[in-house]
């Protein structure tokens, strides 16, 4: 695991993650230190991120770092902006132990990590901007019946939880679905699932 950095203009959202994180973190005092950091994650929240410029992201991201940004109010059009500059996790202040432990890892392991109503709303902007006619068949040969079906909704947008309420049938199960279906696909995730459909 990476080094994990903090760096906040609140001090008990530092407080909070560092009780959250499963992993040793450590603060940062002030965006200036940020350049001194190599080959680590560092977690901001948007008040921080304002006042950082696009220059200095690069600079950050260009010493191996990976970010994760950390918003009040997560929205799609803060999560396009922080992915087009190469950030790579983008979520809520708050969101739960779990979720931020999902995103450390996932951004550990070199994956695009969003808070799934984020991610949601990206997938179907995607399918939406899909104007050219890919065939699904070919993509999705190696499946079953059933993996086909759920591939399906995951190209339309749908949650898992979605997902499990329109197949009736367990979230554990679909967890289990999409891990094959991203391995049959060799995708990682679904935004890497969603780009088979643009091209």
């Amino acid at each position: 695991m990476k080094k994990i950095f903090l760096l906040s203009d609140d001090l008990l959202l530092i407080g909070r993650w560092m009780k959250s994180i499963n992993y040793q973190t450590e603060i940062v005092e002030n965006i200036e230190e940020t350049l001194d950091i190599k080959n680590a994650i560092l977690i901001m929240n948007t008040g921080v991120s304002k006042d950082i410029s696009t220059k200095l992201i690069k600079e950050i991201i260009g010493n191996q770092n990976e970010i994760i940004v950390l918003d009040n109010i997560p929205n799609f059009l803060n999560a396009k902006k922080f992915l087009e500059l190469g950030i790579k996790g983008y979520g809520n202040t708050l969101m739960t132990k779990s979720y931020l432990n999902s995103a450390v890892e996932a951004v550990s392991n070199n994956y695009i990590w969003l808070i799934p109503q984020v991610t949601t709303q990206l997938l179907k902007v995607m399918s939406e901007k899909n104007d050219s006619e890919i065939d699904e068949e070919v993509i999705f040969k190696t499946l079953t019946k059933t993996e086909k079906t759920i591939a399906n909704l995951l190209k339309e947008g749908y949650s898992n939880m979605d997902i499990t309420k329109e197949l009736e049938i367990s979230i554990n199960t679909v967890k289990t679905h999409i891990k094959h279906i991203y391995e049959k696909l060799n995708v990682k995730d679904r935004l890497s699932f969603a780009g088979l459909f643009t091209k």
